[in-house]
């Protein structure tokens, strides 16, 4: 038990040197005069920025309807399952059946959609 408590003291001293040892980096902050003399230059770009992504935030409204559904979806598979085990005697078999094969593949519908996020903001998918 020594040796362990010797080994372990050590390996935390070894990573409190690394991690405490190394210099922070100082911030490199720009003062409040630059910001307010770049202010007047920059806003007209910003404003046309804003517009072009409200317009882009529109366009993936869809994107995000999808997703949810595909996100409720997933409570397909154990209700699936129920249907399959407890509905059985009841001719539930068939929709229970249907609801476990769309609860299983709702997972990677909705990561498609969450990946397909930026097509609809550049409007390329609908």
């Amino acid at each position: 038990m020594y040796v362990y408590a010797k080994k372990s003291l050590f390996i935390y001293l070894c990573f409190g040197i690394l991690a405490f040892g190394v210099p922070v980096p100082k911030a490199k902050a720009m003062d409040p005069v630059t910001i307010a003399i770049l202010a007047p230059i920059l806003l007209p770009y910003a404003i046309k920025i804003a517009k072009y992504t409200a317009k882009g935030m529109i366009r993936t409204l869809p994107a995000f309807y999808k997703a949810g559904i595909e996100l409720l979806n997933i409570f397909r598979l154990p209700l699936g399952v129920l249907q399959t085990f407890l509905g059985f005697p009841f001719g539930m078999l068939g929709d229970g059946i249907q609801n476990i094969i769309k609860g299983s593949v709702a997972p990677f519908l909705f990561c498609w959609e969450i990946l397909c996020m930026p097509l609809y903001f550049f409007g390329l998918k609908a």
